[in-house]
């Protein structure tokens, strides 16, 4: 290529003097022409134009713009980069942790409080603030940085044509009309229009979903075409396959196909979780409680006769009491759990509630190149000669064998070493081993070649040795009329033969003998139709055939440079057909067998063609007994149903989606969303990255999936299995139960305080009983006491038939009519039992409690009383919710790391009553063996009130559904 492309700049030094005479004209061309450049992109319409056609408009030549004219475009178009329209701020990501409710009812009660003098309380509190909103912000730190890896798509350096001159400069230098050489394994820098291709393909799944590599040609499409099947472009964020050529840029920065995705990425806004949702909720409806209440203990205390600051302070204490101070720790601490164990899993979790949003997920869209398939192409199935054969092992690890109809391992004899050879010496791939940068073994070249050399390193054969054997005449590139790619090469023993791959049936055309066995004979018309026949039942299961061929050549016609195609490719011996495919990963279909199993609905969106897509789908297991019959939409259909047709055919799954635009993908991804349906993306390509970013949960492969998929996404498989993704689904499912106990335990205790503060209030208001928990009471047992059993629930393992059960309904609420009443219920036996053992106190030791001072060693005594019975009945309410079957099911002994929590608890909990100096900041006393008894029997009866509650008709049911 660099040959050819020397030669035609020593011809164009000639024009260049004329060029240069008409820079005028030239310059004030391009004017109009950068006026229809502004209103609409080339990329649409550049394909139907002929390359001269192009040129002419872009006021550019084959042999480049003159650094003058680049100069003037650089500053009218800009540089050809991804602008970001929004930056990433840490602080303003920081910020965003106190939108929450709570917190924003912490921060007035803090304030409140240090208004009143109360700075142990205000400061508990501010400290309570910085651990839940430091927890979030941690959390979240992996955010997305979709716009910087599309600015890495944009490589530094490309070769362009200036002044007649090849020179390497910056990418993003690059302006529209500048003439660009592409060569194997270079990144195409800008979106351009192919003006000359010697055998070029580009590797374009990344942005249109397509497995195979994209033959390039320079003519022009007749009429509009997809994306995918505009052969004459290349576009930026792609890599050459293979061959070589120039293009001319069309589109560049903003413009490109890959700044149209970028844009999309940015307009696509994730929503708030289910869990986010439902946490607002609970925060919303306690916020509207603490505020209405707080206002009438206020108003009750002055009616009282209290002083307006004493009652002030009970009112913010009751807040404090009906504030889950704890929550969003608890929330955020169970998530996080949930995040470690999916990375030691093989999921990476980049939003913290995404953990429980893949609880939630009632369909999948997923990609299919690179997610369902390997993304690596694979022989399968061989014709030799006239003998069908399979191939095992997928992907390109030399790792298999060749086997016959009955299953039976071939001998090495039984396939021909000339069919297996022909396959690596017409091809320009090379097979790699796995390396620092490269987990398995991998290609460098054409996926299709690489396919070639992994059958026949399966074969035996050592590919370096034959090589080296065979040198390198030349080569008659493969092109879009002839179907053919032929190498000519000279052996050891000085043999000269033309080796011959391509399209069977114009490999046949040429064909004059077969190799049947281990002869070779005439080659009959029975024999042509019944290959093609063969060939053709392939490709309606979505195989690629390539029939390989071979011809002994003297050596005048080998080294001749004017024998040509139509001299060479002749009189031809076939050998036979290598049948491949990109293959289902081994662990799909059982994967996708669980997900159908939970009554979640699977969709196929790809860029890949109906029959690729198809036969994956089939192959994968997406068409079962329970999900009915496979349907197929192409984008042409797709632009022809209505939103409610569209939304209909995602929900009921099953559905194959092929040849989409990422605003294809955006739109059905959306209008599934906006339905009220949690829907999970998987993808792994530049395309899918706005869909990732605007789904529920937006799923990237690891190991195959760029940089721009894995930044939009929200999860990340670092296998690229989709049984992870199952996994993932059974732990967020798993870990939504159990922030649920917690949720339900946190309230309960909430309702406990309420209830022991109202009657505090009201015998403070009518005898001058001393109140009986103050405000660091309360929080002690919210975040010293409950908060490390709750945060350990997190670890619960699953209880029943996780994967068994439909997707949870998305109306669904933690909190309704039947877990309230169990909370109230609970909360109120909870408060009960807490007073009854505070009166009971004074009781005891023969004190009244009426005109007691809250600091009287009597009262600091009952009040102690009171904390410990609501902490102990407190364990005995979590320990119960965690499971169905109550305190004693089996599920106890299965988390250590929950009675590790209550051990701890405990321990605070006896340091805050034995200790002195804590007992004085917390105002509690020592208790006997007489309180201790009445603890005890606290725990007992709460015990048997949890089994009467949990059985109640009206609770029981909740629990029934669940």
């Amino acid at each position: 290529m660099i040959r050819r492309v020397e030669g035609r700049i020593m011809d164009a030094q000639q024009q260049i003097a004329s060029q240069q005479g008409n820079s005028g004209r030239h310059h004030r061309g391009h004017d109009s022409a950068s006026e229809g450049a502004a209103s609409e992109r080339w990329t649409e319409t550049a394909y139907l134009l002929s390359a001269d056609e192009v040129l002419e408009r872009l006021e550019s030549s084959a042999t480049g713009l003159s650094a003058e004219e680049a100069q003037r475009r650089a500053q009218e178009f800009g540089p050809n980069a991804i602008i970001s329209l929004e930056r990433d701020n840490a602080f303003l990501r920081y910020l965003n942790q106190f939108k929450d409710w709570l917190i924003i009812l912490l921060l007035a009660c803090a304030a409140v409080t240090a208004y009143l003098g109360d700075w142990n309380t205000s400061i508990v509190l501010l400290v309570l603030v910085g651990i839940n909103t430091v927890i979030g912000f941690t959390q979240e730190q992996r955010a997305r940085h979709t716009m910087k890896s599309l600015e890495d798509l944009v490589k530094p350096s490309a070769e362009v044509l200036r002044d007649g001159k090849l020179l390497e400069i910056e990418s993003a230098s690059i302006v529209p009309g500048d003439v660009v050489r592409l060569a194997e394994g270079d990144f195409v820098p800008a979106d351009v229009r192919i003006i000359e291709a010697q055998a070029l393909s580009t590797n374009e799944f990344a942005l249109t979903g397509e497995s195979e590599p994209s033959r390039k040609h320079t003519h022009a499409i007749k009429h509009e075409v997809p994306l995918g099947d505009r052969f004459n472009l290349a576009f930026a964020g792609t890599t050459v396959a293979q061959g070589e050529g120039l293009g001319v840029a069309i589109d560049t920065g903003m413009r490109m196909e890959l700044g149209r995705i970028a844009s999309l990425s940015e307009s696509a806004v994730p929503t708030p979780s289910p869990l986010q949702r439902e946490t607002t909720r609970i925060a919303q409806v306690v916020g509207t409680l603490v505020v209405g209440l707080t206002a009438i203990v206020l108003a009750l205390g002055v009616w009282a006769n209290m002083p307006f600051r004493e009652a002030l302070l009970f009112a913010v204490g009751m807040a404090c009491a009906l504030v889950p101070q704890g929550l969003p720790a608890e929330v955020n601490t169970a998530l996080a759990q949930a995040s470690s164990t999916l990375a030691r899993k093989n999921a990476l979790v980049k939003r913290l509630t995404s953990v429980e949003t893949l609880g939630a997920t009632a369909v999948i869209c997923t990609d299919k190149t690179g997610t369902l398939t390997k993304n690596e192409m694979t022989v399968e199935e061989l014709l030799i000669g006239l003998t069908p054969a399979t191939v095992t092992g997928t992907g390109y690890a030399p790792e298999g064998e060749l086997v016959d109809d009955e299953g039976r391992t071939l001998a090495p004899e039984a396939t021909p070493r000339i069919l297996l050879e022909c396959g690596v010496l017409a091809s320009n791939a090379k097979l790699l081993p796995p390396d620092a940068e490269h987990a398995d073994w991998w290609i460098l070249g054409d996926p299709t070649e690489g396919a070639l050399l992994t059958l026949a390193a399966k074969g035996g054969i050592d590919l370096d040795a034959l090589q080296r054997e065979q040198q390198e005449i030349r080569e008659l590139p493969f092109d879009s009329v002839r179907q053919r790619m032929t190498s000519i090469r000279l052996d050891a023993r000085g043999k000269y033969r033309a080796w011959v791959k391509g399209n069977p049936e114009r490999v046949l055309e040429r064909a004059v003998s077969i190799l049947d066995g281990e002869a070779v004979r005439p080659l009959t018309d029975e024999d042509r139709a019944h290959i093609l026949g063969i060939v053709r039942e392939r490709e309606q299961r979505a195989l690629r055939n390539l029939a390989l061929a071979v011809r002994d050549l003297d050596r005048e016609d080998a080294r001749a440079e004017n024998e040509g195609p139509m001299i060479i490719e002749q009189g031809l011996t076939f050998l036979g057909v290598a049948s491949m495919i990109d293959p289902v990963r081994d662990e799909v279909p059982s994967a996708i067998a669980a997900t159908l199993g939970a009554h979640i609905r699977i969709n196929i969106i790809t860029g890949d063609s109906a029959l690729t897509a198809s036969a994956i789908a089939r192959s994968a297991g997406l068409v079962d007994e329970q999900n009915g019959e496979l349907r197929t939409v192409t984008t042409a259909q797709l632009q022809q149903l209505t939103d409610a047709q569209v939304l209909e055919l995602a929900l009921a799954g099953g559905v194959v989606f092929s040849r989409v635009s990422p605003e294809d993908k955006l739109r059905i991804v959306n209008l599934i969303k906006g339905s009220g349906t949690v829907v999970a993306v998987t993808g792994d390509g530049i395309n899918d990255a706005p869909a990732l970013r605007s789904a529920s949960i937006g799923v990237a492969m690891g190991r195959s999936g760029t940089d721009v998929a894995k930044q939009s996404a929200d999860l990340i498989l670092l296998d690229d299995s989709f049984a992870s993704l199952v996994r993932a689904i059974r732990e967020g499912r798993r870990i939504y139960a159990n922030i649920a106990k917690g949720v339900l335990s946190c309230l309960t205790t909430n309702a406990a305080e309420l209830v022991v503060n109202l009657v505090s209030l009201a015998l403070a208001a009518v005898a001058g009983v001393p109140v009986a928990l103050n405000v660091l009471q309360i929080l002690a047992i919210d975040l010293l006491g409950e908060i490390l059993p709750i945060a350990a629930l997190g670890s619960d393992p699953e209880e029943g038939e996780t994967m068994r059960r439909a997707p949870r309904d998305r109306r669904a609420r933690i909190l309704n009519r039947r877990t309230l009443l169990d909370v109230g219920l609970s909360g109120t036996v909870m408060g009960v039992l807490a007073l009854a053992g505070y009166l009971l106190t004074y009781r005891m030791h023969g004190v009244d409690p009426a005109g007691l001072a809250a600091t009287d060693t009597s009262a600091q005594l009952a009040s102690t009383v009171t904390y410990v019975t609501i902490l102990v009945t407190q364990f005995v309410n979590i320990i119960h919710r965690r499971s169905v079957h109550g305190a004693f099911s089996r599920i106890q002994l299965r988390n250590r790391w929950f009675w590790l929590a209550v051990l701890v608890a405990t321990v605070l909990m006896l340091a805050i009553v034995y200790v002195p100096f804590i007992g004085e900041f917390f105002g509690t006393a020592p208790l006997g063996l007489e309180e201790w008894g009445l603890v005890l029997i606290a725990a007992a009866v709460m015990l048997a009130a949890r089994y009467v509650i949990a059985w109640l008709p009206a609770v029981r049911g909740e629990r029934e559904a669940a």
